[in-house]
C-alpha cells in the first residue's frame, strides 16, 4: 500500500473511534434529541475533512520529496 491508502485507512478508523466516543458521551450527557445526531455529524465531518487535508499534504510531500531534494541540492 502506498502512504495515501495507509493514512486514509487510519483516518477512517480514527473517524469511527471519534463517532463511537462522541455518541457515547452525548448519550451520557443526555443532551437534546436534535444534538444527538446533528452535532456529532458536523464535528465528525470537520474532523474527517481536516484529517483528509493533513493526509493529502503528507502524501504529496512524501511523493515529491526526492524531486524537491534533488532540486535544492543541485
Amino acid at each position: 500500500m502506498d502512504i495515501f491508502s495507509t493514512l486514509l485507512t487510519l483516518l477512517f478508523i480514527a473517524t469511527t473511534i471519534y463517532y463511537i466516543v462522541f455518541f457515547s458521551l452525548t448519550y451520557y450527557w443526555h443532551e437534546k434529541k436534535t444534538t444527538f445526531i446533528i452535532v456529532p455529524a458536523i464535528y465528525a465531518f470537520d474532523f474527517f475533512v481536516a484529517g483528509f487535508l493533513i493526509i493529502s499534504v503528507i502524501s504529496i510531500i512524501f511523493n515529491y520529496f526526492p524531486e524537491l531534494l534533488n532540486f535544492f541540492i543541485k
